[in-house]
This record gives C-alpha cells, structure tokens and sequence, in this order.
C-alpha cells in the first residue's frame, strides 16, 4: 500500500493500464455530447480529460490534493482547458453552478470502501448530480474467496508455530510468547494484511467466491452493510484466510475485476487478506456461513466465518468465547473478542484517506 496523495501513488494508478483503460471505456460510453460531467477525485486529470473528449459541455474536476496542480497544466496541453473547470477542496463540501449529467468517481481503495465511497457518491447523488445522471461506477460487488495462505506465506503474515522455532535456531532466542502476541487484542493491527492479488492467484481456493455485498450507488439509501452468504466447499484443506476482492460496474456492465485469476501483473490494488493463525480443516461439501459488514462511521469491514455448527456464545463482556471447534471470526477492531477453541481471532484493518480521492 501506498500513502495518500504522492506521486508514487498516481504513477501506480497509471501504470495498471488495465484500471485506467477499462474506466476510460466506460467513460466513452457513458459521456454523450453536450454533457455536464464531475469528476470526484480527479488525480491527474486523466478521467476528466477522456471525459471532455467524448464530447462533454463541461467538466468539473475536483481535487483536494496537491496533485491538482499538474491536473491543471494536463488540461491545458491536451487542450480541454476550456471545458474542464479544476476545483480545489472536498465533494462533500463544494457547490456546483448546474447538476451534472455523470459522475466519475475512482474512489475505490485496498479496502475497497475505506475511501468512504458510499458516503461520497450518495452526497453528489442528491445534491450535485440530475436525477437520471449516469454513473461510473454504479455498482461495486465485495467478494469473499476462502483459501488456503501456502506455508512460504503464511510465515511472512504472522507468528507461526514453525517460523518461531526457525528463528530460535538462527538466535538462541524463546520466541513461543509471540503466539500469544497474536492473540492479544492490543496488538491486532499487526494482522490487517495487503496483498497485490496477482501475487495470490496461485493460492488454492476452497469453495467458489462468495458475494458479500452489492452497492448500487445511485439507488442505495444506507451506508451500512450486513450481509451473511453461504458457499459449499468444492477442496478439502485447510481454511487459513479469505480474500477480499471487488468488481465494478457501469450500467449493469462489469468494467472491472479484482478477482485474483483476472488481473495481470499492472495491477495496483493490494487486497484485504484475513488471516487465521489457527487453520479450520475443510472437506468437501462443508458449508461456509461468511458474514461480512461495514460500519461507515469507523471506517472499518468486519468478516466472520462459521462452518458447520452454530456457536455458542457464553454470557460476558467484551471477552466472550465460541464453543464450535470450526468457527471463526475475522473483525475489525470495535467487536467483541471471539475465540476459537483457545485461539483468538481478531484482526483490525488501517485503512488510507487518499485526499486526491475526495
């Protein structure tokens, strides 16, 4: 992952071709001469740029990173100066002259809602854009993809019992009490792993993917998600961790996918990876209960994997125990504590602002 508004940042952006030539695509079609368009997030300006191209009136591009400078001077070379009007600040806090027909807005991040994009497009929604206004995108699908993490990984991703014995080999140093580490609710924000998907298209999958959440933004009313989807487990192996991935689409169209055996080596996204220190053995036709909700207000996703029996949940406070042997709960950091068997399962995501992004 890369910090907010740095070059490094759109240089990654424009270097997955796949990303930037799908949005650009999608914004040839939905662009129509004549058209008012606002770019939320404008970065360099490339979006608004294909957008006055495809025969926009105007075009408002919002930035409120320091990157608008060089949108400005893009605009001007490439001679859509006068169609695009670059506006510094936040969507969220600018008025516009006229509703717009369309709205551009790449505001999906690692974690794909953690730049606060239902939020977001539902103000531009009602306040800056006509009631028939075409989106790009329109809707984004959350996915879950239960796998099993091969060893060679897992041992860069937490405190496994055999790296903590390989190190103590190296050092002549007891490391066992990191197992404990990684149980402990104070130091979850170890666990909040990124991947690039390509990296993990290789990974063996257990059942096929799961969709955790659909967000049509022009229509959806809530901000908050909470969503429990069943899979049936087609490999037997060790369950260890779930990626999370997304898909985009305009007009009922899917444009774009993150899907791990769909994107190639230019893509920029790193995913949600949730780890399971302990793994929960899976046999085919198991059933996977995957839960997955969103909470706008912390800015965190929260995932939970049951399979087979219900757990029981014991009376308590913050710490309370899961019975079932094979349930476990991969969380952000405002739930409860849950365990599984004697481990303990709790992992918390920091998620990136990207102010170019807003």
């Amino acid at each position: 992952m890369v910090p907010a508004d740095t070059i490094q940042l759109h240089v990654n952006m424009l270097n997955d071709r796949t990303r930037t030539s799908a949005y650009l695509a999608s914004i040839s079609k939905a662009v129509r001469p004549g058209d008012v368009v606002l770019d939320i997030g404008t970065g360099t300006g490339v979006f608004a740029i294909a957008a006055a191209r495809a025969g926009a009136r105007q075009v408002y591009a919002i930035e409120a990173g320091r990157i608008a400078k060089a949108a400005r001077t893009l605009f001007r070379v490439n001679g859509v100066a006068d169609r695009v009007t670059l506006i510094r600040g936040w969507s969220t806090c600018i008025t516009l002259p006229e509703r717009a027909d369309v709205l551009i807005a790449e505001l999906i991040g690692d974690d794909p809602l953690a730049e606060q994009v239902i939020g977001i497009t539902r103000d531009a929604v009602m306040r800056l854009l006509k009631p028939d206004a075409r989106l790009v995108p329109s809707d984004i699908k959350i996915f879950g993809l239960p796998i099993t993490i091969p060893t060679d990984e897992l041992e860069k991703l937490t405190f496994a019992r055999d790296v903590l014995q390989k190190w103590q080999s190296w050092y002549d140093i007891d490391f066992n009490p990191l197992l404990k580490v990684a149980r402990e609710s104070s130091t979850n924000l170890l666990f909040g792993h990124y991947i690039n998907v390509y990296e993990m298209r290789a990974w063996k999958t257990l059942s096929p993917p799961v969709l955790l959440a659909h967000v049509d933004f022009q229509r959806s009313r809530g901000f908050r998600i909470h969503r429990t989807e069943t899979a049936t487990a087609t490999a037997t192996g060790a369950l260890n961790g779930i990626i999370i991935y997304f898909e985009l689409q305009a007009n009922s169209t899917t444009f774009l996918s993150t899907r791990p055996f769909l994107v190639d080596a230019g893509n920029h996204w790193f995913s949600p990876v949730r780890v399971l220190s302990n793994p929960i053995p899976v046999q085919i036709g198991d059933q996977l209960q995957i839960t997955y909700w969103y909470r706008p207000w912390s800015g965190i996703s929260e995932c939970e994997v049951r399979i087979g029996t219900e757990p029981v949940r014991l009376a308590g406070n913050r710490g309370r125990r899961i019975l079932a042997t094979r349930s476990s709960r991969l969380a952000g950091s405002r739930g409860p504590n849950f365990f599984t068997g004697d481990l303990f399962v709790k992992l918390r995501q920091k998620h990136w602002q990207t102010p170019s992004s807003l």
